[in-house]
């Protein structure tokens, strides 16, 4: 099996198994628009790239509306690279809308303001924010979006 077909393979499996682990939604960030979450629960790790799903949740939204989007990123620590390799959209009832896969998507470079700075030591290091944590995407917007 070539080594290429192999990681992907592996990779697939990672995000599998992460999307079976118990979620544990860490905010880390917002502005006045959205508020950003890691699943520190279900970060995977398979050779030197970790999966993380980051969700963005708008805090302009009516209670009861579950709109949202996951982003499924994986890092390269040691590289220190980032990419998105999927975007699942989710409407008002908290139900997939879209999935739009990058499985090909080129690796970038981390900058130092950009949301995958912001996640990678949370990744990289086990780092968490001080920010609410939530056992579930709805059950974050119950409790009141962290405000």
């Amino acid at each position: 099996m070539k080594p290429i077909l192999l990681t992907a393979i592996l990779a697939a499996a990672a995000v599998a198994a992460g999307a079976a682990a118990a979620e544990e939604w860490n905010a880390f960030s917002r502005n006045a628009r959205l508020v950003y979450l890691a699943d520190v629960g279900a970060i995977a790790t398979v050779g030197d790239t970790t999966s993380v799903r980051v969700a963005r949740i708008s805090l302009q939204s009516p209670a009861g509306d579950y709109s949202h989007k996951i982003d499924e990123y994986e890092i390269r620590c040691n590289a220190k690279q980032a990419r998105i390799i999927v975007e699942v959209e989710y409407g008002p009832d908290g139900v997939e809308l879209e999935r739009y896969p990058e499985a090909d998507a080129a690796w970038d470079d981390i900058r130092p303001t950009s949301l995958s700075a912001y996640i990678e030591p949370m990744v990289c290091n086990g780092d968490r924010a001080s920010g609410p944590n939530a056992p579930s995407i709805k059950a974050f917007i119950d409790g009141g979006r962290g405000q």
